[in-house]
């Protein structure tokens, strides 16, 4: 009798160590799930310009190669479908052109054109980028993001407004997104705007 309630306590002390076995090897799958999850969040919160291996001075030039008689009015840099992706926009007088290309290999995605209104070709000398000496999207990215204290850029655009070539930085910070208004050729910041 004393050799059977030995033997039970020693059943139920087996069992309840191969139960606290199964329940701490689900906790370490769920920390490992916990830390690759965590680290895909870290990997793809890279700034766009890490990715991008195509320089804003290549961009410009195959937008130039497809459209010769063109001046640039636009140039973006963002996120597509994991790839970076420029988009550059500009005119000829009489029609608006847009060229998409991979930031990574250079390879045109996209091209259209279309025709402009009377009141778009008025403003074709006023809505051209000075493309001279324009600090590059990686700096706008180290200015913007040290600016905000941290975060890491989604989207770059880089635009004019008031006769004034400038960046347009996106900072993300967590859920927090902040645009940042770059002067393209000075590097001071001209604003931040947050969105809520």
């Amino acid at each position: 009798m004393e050799m059977t309630i030995k033997g039970y306590g020693l059943g139920i002390m087996l069992l309840s160590v191969a139960l606290l076995a199964g329940c701490t090897s689900n906790q370490s799958v769920k920390n490992n799930d916990n830390r690759q999850q965590s680290s895909s969040q870290s990997s793809s919160a890279k700034s766009v310009t890490a990715t991008t291996k195509v320089s804003l001075t290549a961009a410009i030039k195959a937008f130039q190669q497809q459209y010769p008689d063109a001046s640039i009015t636009s140039i973006e840099l963002e996120t597509k479908l994991g790839r970076p992706v420029y988009t550059l926009e500009g005119d000829g007088g009489t029609q608006e052109h847009e060229l998409q290309l991979n930031g990574r290999t250079g390879k045109v995605i996209s091209k259209k054109s279309e025709q402009l209104d009377q009141e778009d070709q008025a403003d074709h000398k006023a809505n051209q980028l000075n493309l001279s000496k324009v600090i590059s999207p990686s700096k706008a990215v180290a200015i913007a993001v040290h600016d905000r204290n941290g975060g890491h850029a989604t989207e770059l655009k880089l635009d004019k407004e008031t006769g004034i070539t400038y960046w347009e930085v996106q900072v993300r910070q967590g859920q927090r997104q902040v645009d940042v208004k770059i002067d393209a050729h000075k590097g001071s910041i001209l604003e931040t705007e947050h969105d809520d």
